[in-house]
């Protein structure tokens, strides 16, 4: 798949496209009716595949800003690194992030920051890597960051249950072990250009990455969105958000930032970089 880049100031920030699924909508937004899809469905027809389904990217970010460089999230991961997501979520087919990264003129060992969005198993597949009993990071010059409310929520048996299947063994629970993982509580500048924020419902210690640099923003949102509909219908309940009026809330609250300063948008699991637009006193996505 083509690298979409989008300049922010001095920052640039690249889409490595890991994997992509359709995800029926009685499953991930059992509670809407499929007839509310159909203005959707016609507006933005690349975010679905078929009449019933979402059209899911599992994207990650790498961005370079003074000298660092940086990745958001690590995706799906493949079989030895992230077994039971592969098996369950992307239908056997290994996630390509390591590819596209090398595409895109990376190694593994040049990321110095993992920012994790948020802990679940589809943002966290290529975090480990293993060769037989052995496991490594995968990005070895790397801290991963991640949200200590994430860890405190998922950091139980009870991670099994959420999703069907474990996978917090393999690819969270090892950070930890290898001394890599920087647990943290609130707002944090990662560099002089690039803020992470709390924007918690989807789970609780859900993070935003803020681009803000040469006078122009832009938000790395993680799944405080799923699609480009929930722009406009913010109530929508994705089935996995933990608390969904706290999610409702951010979706807001995000909007509202977002389209104050007209700065660019990215949601993970739709492709590029958008803005926020009204029409008919509505909010809309709209891509760049």
């Amino acid at each position: 798949m083509p690298h979409s880049t989008l300049t922010v100031g001095n920052v640039e920030i690249t889409v490595l496209h890991d994997s992509e699924v359709a995800l029926p909508f009685n499953r991930t937004f059992p509670d809407v009716p499929l007839e509310s899809w159909t203005p959707y469905l016609e507006r933005y027809p690349d975010a679905y595949s078929g009449a019933d389904s979402l059209r899911v990217h599992f994207e990650c970010y790498l961005l370079r800003s003074q000298g660092r460089t940086l990745l958001v999230d690590t995706g799906l991961g493949n079989a030895s690194s992230n077994p039971a997501v592969v098996a369950n979520i992307g239908g056997g087919i290994d996630g390509v992030l390591l590819t596209e990264l090398q595409a895109a003129g990376f190694q593994a060992s040049d990321i110095d920051t993992v920012f994790l969005s948020h802990l679940h198993p589809d943002h966290v597949g290529w975090n480990v890597t293993r060769n037989g009993v052995n496991e490594s990071p995968t990005f070895p010059n790397a801290r991963y960051v991640a949200h200590e409310a994430d860890w405190a929520a998922f950091d139980t048996p009870l991670d099994s249950q959420i999703f069907g299947y474990d996978w917090w063994a393999e690819t969270v629970a090892p950070l930890r072990r290898l001394g890599v993982l920087d647990l943290i509580t609130g707002e944090t500048e990662l560099t002089g250009e690039l803020t992470v924020t709390p924007t918690p419902g989807h789970t609780p210690g859900s993070m935003s990455m803020i681009v803000n640099s040469g006078g122009e923003k832009a938000y790395m949102m993680g799944d405080v969105f799923h699609g480009p509909a929930q722009v406009t219908e913010t109530d929508w309940v994705f089935h996995y958000d933990m608390d969904p009026d706290q999610a409702g809330q951010t979706r807001r609250n995000m909007l509202d930032r977002a389209e104050s300063e007209s700065a660019a948008i990215a949601i993970c699991h739709h492709s590029g970089f958008g803005r926020v637009i009204r029409e008919s006193g509505k909010r809309y996505w709209q891509a760049l």
